[in-house]
């Protein structure tokens, strides 16, 4: 057997959320026969350590559309970008573009101008950079690490980390604009996968987001 595409059975972190949503744990089957009853502890253990990493680390994951409306759609123009389908899901994976729970991402505000977002991004980084060599420098933080603990990385810091040589293959600032774009991309689909799911069922699209643990 030749497998010809290993990145056809890749799935994103809301694709495996739904599938648990909709699949609660079974009950412990009773002995057949002979046959010892399947240990479901460690099955178990996957769905309590998953939520966790839902509820904790990305709670926007449990907002996400269907998978059939959001990343359906949106992985096929993410390609057209010349991104990998690993480089798309690991963006849906972060929340790039959206708002991720503890912060107002650039792109969510429609009434924005969204040219010069990028670019401000890097500003404030280069700016962040030289706050050591000039007067204005803030005083280190006598509480400890509160402000590093509270530090969300934005969009393009995102973006540098799963996209493979972002610099080489969107320079300059025609790059960037294809980096907005993606961006945008990414937005526009997810509010209209939203929009979508929302018509069909009603506004409470939350309702079935919490995921027990059994």
């Amino acid at each position: 057997m030749k497998v010809l595409d290993p990145q056809s059975a890749l799935l994103t972190t809301s694709e495996v959320h739904r599938f648990l949503l909709q699949n609660p744990p079974r009950p412990t089957p009773k002995k057949i026969g002979s046959y010892t009853p399947v240990n479901l502890k460690g099955y178990q253990r996957v769905r309590e350590d998953f939520q966790d990493y839902i509820s904790s680390t990305t709670p926007y994951i449990a907002k996400y559309p269907p998978p059939e409306t959001f990343i359906q759609s949106v992985v096929p123009k993410l390609r057209t970008f010349g991104l990998s389908k690993t480089e798309a899901f690991m963006m849906i994976n972060l929340g790039v573009g959206l708002a991720r729970g503890y912060e107002q991402q650039p792109f969510m505000n429609g009434d924005q101008d969204n040219v010069n977002t990028v670019s401000s991004s890097i500003e404030s980084a280069a700016a962040n950079e030289n706050a050591g060599t000039s007067g204005d420098e803030e005083q280190p933080n006598p509480e400890g690490q509160e402000d590093e603990a509270a530090y969300q990385p934005s969009d393009l810091e995102l973006l540098s980390c799963v996209v493979e040589e972002l610099d080489d293959r969107f320079p300059g600032d025609e790059g960037q604009e294809q980096i907005q774009k993606i961006v945008q991309t990414i937005r526009e689909e997810y509010e209209r996968a939203q929009s979508k799911h929302a018509s069909t069922n009603g506004d409470a699209v939350g309702a079935e987001n919490i995921m027990d643990a059994p």
